[in-house]
């Protein structure tokens, strides 16, 4: 008896991180042969939310190495709402509005502007996260030199240094 119920658990155990390793390379987008002491608390939460359904909430946070109370706090910051939520959409308005010229600077300066008060940092972190990359090319460095200026000199002598036929060539 005591036989049948190691084996069972040994592949409920089984079971069950080959269940978690699934959906670590589904969810979070990492490889099958993913370590999960190099996840983040965060990804442990997401794996915990997507296979509570499955398995016990207490032998899941076991199996991810991560405590209860931190699995409700990240519970609980994954449905917090967005605090940039507003700012993140004004910013793509500005950005496709401005025909996708306007880098960070010039965007925290429309902000200003409108009167929304917010770090340079911060709206380069959206910008990244939203791939609101400017697409065209700098503009070119000064430079003084511009190459040949004067015009080439005339032939006033009428000079023509052509041969027909190449002396040094017997023919």
């Amino acid at each position: 008896m005591h036989s049948k119920l190691s084996v069972f658990n040994t592949f409920y155990s089984l079971q069950m991180e080959k269940d978690i390793l699934e959906k670590a390379a589904e969810i979070i987008k990492k490889g099958p042969g993913v370590d999960l002491k190099l996840l983040t608390n965060k990804e442990k939460t997401e794996l915990g939310v997507a296979l509570k359904n499955k398995y016990p909430l207490p032998v899941l946070c076991l199996k991810l190495g991560i405590s209860k109370s931190s699995y409700y706090y990240q519970v609980y910051v994954l449905n917090a709402p967005d605090k940039y939520g507003f700012l993140k959409q004004r910013i793509s308005e500005l950005f496709y509005a401005n025909k996708s010229c306007y880098g960070y600077r010039r965007i925290h300066f429309l902000l200003i502007q409108e009167g929304i008060t917010v770090s340079e940092k911060v709206i380069r972190r959206i910008m990244a996260e939203s791939k609101l990359i400017v697409t065209h090319c700098r503009m070119r460095k000064y430079s003084s030199y511009k190459g040949e200026i004067t015009p080439a000199v005339p032939n006033l002598l009428k000079r023509d240094f052509h041969a027909d036929i190449c002396p040094t060539r017997s023919g």
